[in-house]
């Protein structure tokens, strides 16, 4: 029996991972053309792994485990390398053909990541919104509030790989740590923003009046409003040119084909670990319950054909997510706060 553990909830696997979900695909369409047993739990534990990383594949029998996607793909591959499923292992390809999986993996970790960090934390409307919501259906109280931070600081620094700035913190932020874990958006709610000029933290910047005040709120947000629309037309421009850089390689991979974009490496509608992991980002950059979906608006404007065929072929594969397949976490798999405190003492070994 294998045990994939992932980021969501019941039989949802969360936008927050697309690495759970391009590893939820794997192994619901191999393993199950080669009978083999296995489970998706939604336990969002990261202490099971390691590297403090999901998804984490485990063998109930031996408790060997496989740390993230990559890992994960590499060992599907060889203990099943026969090619029978919608998934092509990586030993069917030939030495280049793996050379450019490697590679198109590495390029969507390092290139296309760091937008979905800034789409689903960096940007306000997302964050506010969506996101930091998600969190309370995956960890108990008080678990639920520190983590979505973590998130949040962890894209502050990631984006920068890309070019994209964080938003600056709240105008009256006294201290100089919360000034990095803490978005602007926690100070600059509209919903609040009427109760702004209570805040205490006001103490450190003279206003002369309430009116003065209420003025130096409305401009600091207008600042931050003009920051977040840069950052949105620089997201759109690099988006742009990986959608074209993946597109042109499609062409040297498969020049005779006459689509836009199809399978990269199999005429037999057969997917790569690569293209899985893509088609994976790409779900979750047009993930429908997204507030603001610039990101979407501007594939699907700017790159109809290639948008559509994911979406079709994503639609696919989800079908393979059954619910029978999945099940929640059991016992010291459970996030929680007392399973921490063990965790942390020392009294629960994964």
């Amino acid at each position: 029996m294998l045990e994939l553990h992932v980021w969501g909830v019941k039989e949802q696997i969360s936008v927050i991972s697309p690495e759970s979900l391009a590893s939820s695909w794997l192994i619901g369409t191999h393993l199950k053309a080669h009978k083999v047993s296995y489970k998706i739990v939604t336990s969002c534990n990261t202490n099971m792994s390691n590297s403090e990383v999901l998804p984490l594949l485990i063998c109930t029998e031996t408790r060997a485990k496989y740390e993230g996607y990559s890992r994960i793909a590499e060992y599907i591959s060889e203990k099943y390398p026969d090619g029978e499923s919608q998934f092509l292992p990586d030993t069917q390809l030939d030495k280049r053909q793996q050379l450019i999986n490697a590679s198109l993996i590495s390029y969507v970790e390092n290139k296309v990541k760091y937008l979905n960090e800034y789409n689903l934390y960096i940007n306000t409307r997302n964050y506010e919104k969506y996101t930091r919501k998600l969190f309370q259906h995956y960890f108990p109280f008080p678990m639920m509030y520190n983590q979505p931070l973590k998130f949040y600081h962890n894209a502050q620094e990631e984006v920068r790989m890309v070019g994209l700035t964080a938003n600056k913190v709240g105008f009256f932020s006294m201290s100089g740590n919360l000034e990095e874990v803490i978005p602007e958006t926690e100070y600059f709610n509209e919903a609040n923003s009427s109760d702004v000029e209570d805040n205490s933290e006001g103490e450190d910047e003279v206003a002369i009046t309430t009116l003065h005040e209420k003025q130096i709120l409305a401009n600091s947000k207008k600042k931050s409003l003009v920051r977040e629309l840069k950052n949105s037309m620089k997201c759109l421009n690099s988006i742009n040119h990986y959608i074209t850089h993946i597109l042109d390689l499609f062409k040297d991979l498969r020049p005779e084909s006459e689509s836009c974009f199809s399978y990269l490496f199999s005429e037999s509608n057969q997917l790569s670990s690569s293209e899985l992991l893509l088609l994976a980002y790409i779900q979750c950059l047009n993930h429908d319950d997204l507030p603001d979906k610039f990101i979407s608006n501007y594939l699907q404007l700017k790159f109809p054909k290639f948008v559509d065929f994911t979406s079709t072929t994503t639609k696919d594969l989800n079908k393979f997510l059954q619910p029978s397949q999945f099940r929640d976490p059991q016992g010291d798999e459970t996030p929680s706060l007392w399973n921490e405190i063990k965790y942390l003492l020392g009294l629960i070994t994964y």
